[in-house]
């Protein structure tokens, strides 16, 4: 990892802090977060922040910090960080996968388990169907015909008959919408 600044450091600091706005940020350095300059940011907010302060600093350093990546280290940033349990960025993550990251059926591995490792601000029984429907639709949202598999095979192996019915809910959605053909369902 190249090294950040002592400079750069508290600029990001002040970033997260909403001392400066991005454009501020932008004026003052022409900082831009390499894969692993990222990570190592997104990773010390676990350890350095306190509960009161650490979805803020993650949000920022996840959403608006200026990175220098490729896609595929853009995509490997969103699914490490999606199975990541002690940050709240889940829903946004998971929608990403929905409307930006849905050329790849590896995605449908990592959305799968996401669903049997829902964050714990998430298992509140209010807020637990919508995020499980958002993955469902994230996973819809992939390849086909890998993703009418996966959504097919979550149908026939969950116990939760919610989940269960979002899943043939999306089949039979795509199955009107006429995207793909459906066999065996």
């Amino acid at each position: 990892m190249n090294q950040i600044s002592a400079n750069d450091l508290i600029l990001i600091d002040d970033l997260c802090n909403w001392k400066i706005t991005k454009v501020e940020f932008e004026k003052q350095t022409s900082f831009r977060a390499n894969y692993d300059q990222l990570n190592f940011l997104l990773d010390r907010t676990e350890v350095n922040c306190t509960n009161d302060n650490i979805n803020k600093y993650f949000d920022t350093i996840f959403w608006s910090l200026p990175v220098s990546l490729s896609e595929k280290e853009e995509i490997n940033i969103y699914k490490k960080y999606l199975l990541r349990n002690w940050h709240h960025e889940h829903e946004e993550i998971v929608g990403m996968f929905q409307i930006a990251f849905n050329q790849d059926v590896d995605n449908i591995n990592v959305l799968e388990k996401d669903i049997n490792n829902l964050p714990r601000y998430l298992q509140v029984q209010d807020l637990r169907y919508s995020y499980i429907r958002k993955i469902i639709y994230a996973i819809g949202a992939q390849p086909d015909p890998y993703n009418i598999e996966a959504l097919g095979k979550l149908a026939k192996e969950t116990d939760d008959e919610q989940i269960k019915n979002l899943a043939l809910h999306q089949i039979e959605k795509r199955k009107r919408l006429g995207r793909w053909e459906i066999n065996d369902i």
